[in-house]
């Protein structure tokens, strides 16, 4: 439900395309890199710092089609594009670095496992395989019981399972780990909701920063929860131009409709919280 960023003057792929003028040839069409190995990945990590994740995806792309990454190098190309990547390509990806780095989870070291768990649980997840994705979460919280990312990721199957007590357990642990965690507040407050009690719902909505398009989406979907159209109107009224909020008022209707019926098990919830809505002709 995250709003994208608007379109800047220096894009990712602008930016690639002047940097491989000086270092790097064929970054568009498929030739090969001319700078060496340590060129490339300089390059690469430079866009993943800058958060230009999808150009430093391409870079370790063609490094990649070079046969230069070793295994711990191919988890960082694994975990930059995982963003960026639908999620089968990103589990694929992950599946190899695993590989590279020798396959046995439990012989890695503790940074190496906890990002191959990570990864292949949100890929896991995002493809609707739950008993593998609560494996993979679990791979991770052996290595940090305290993880944010992991903890969210059981939670997230723990409301689909309908059992809410203990998904709401493992949100607030995570928020112990990470206060401003967006992603963990909004699942919070939708599990409150699965539960039928909107109004824990917006409390827990309105106590974080409303500066965040995802968090203002969600509170309209409580207060449409409880029926109150009205201030789901001039939450979005913040948010959205005003002649998208029929529209999402319209969508957000349904997904609470779609909670009341169904009790938060299963697709409704998680969709409640990852799917994106427009919010303008160039939200996208």
């Amino acid at each position: 439900m995250l709003m994208k960023n608007a379109p800047s003057l220096f894009t990712p792929r602008l930016l690639l395309a002047l940097i491989c003028g000086l270092m790097l040839a064929g970054c568009s069409s498929g030739l090969a890199l001319k700078g060496s190995k340590d060129e490339g990945l300089k390059l690469a990590r430079l866009l993943r710092d800058q958060g230009r994740l999808e150009a430093a995806s391409e870079v370790y792309a063609r490094l990649d089609a070079r046969g230069k990454l070793d295994g711990a190098e191919m988890l960082e190309y694994a975990t930059v594009s995982a963003p960026v990547q639908q999620p089968a390509q990103a589990l694929a990806l992950y599946g190899r670095a695993r590989n590279a780095l020798g396959g046995n989870i439990d012989k890695m070291a503790d940074t190496e496992a906890l990002a191959l768990c990570l990864g292949m649980g949100r890929a896991e997840l995002a493809l609707g395989r739950m008993t593998t994705a609560g494996k993979d979460f679990e791979c991770a919280l052996r290595r940090d019981g305290s993880n944010a990312t992991a903890l969210n990721g059981m939670g997230v199957l723990l409301d689909a399972q309908g059992r809410h007590d203990e998904a709401r357990r493992r949100f607030e642990q995570a928020l112990q780990s990470e206060p401003g965690n967006i992603a963990v507040m909004n699942n919070l407050a939708l599990s409150w909701l699965s539960s039928g009690q909107p109004d824990r719902a917006i409390g827990q909505l309105r106590t974080a920063d409303m500066n965040n398009p995802s968090l203002r989406l969600n509170l309209a979907l409580a207060y449409l929860y409880k029926g109150d159209e009205a201030a789901a109107r001039d939450t979005l009224s913040h948010l959205a131009a005003s002649d998208r909020i029929d529209g999402l008022i319209a969508t957000l209707s349904t997904r609470a409709d779609e909670l009341k019926q169904k009790g938060g098990n299963g697709n409704p919830l998680l969709l409640a919280s990852t799917q994106m809505l427009p919010l303008s002709e160039n939200a996208q």
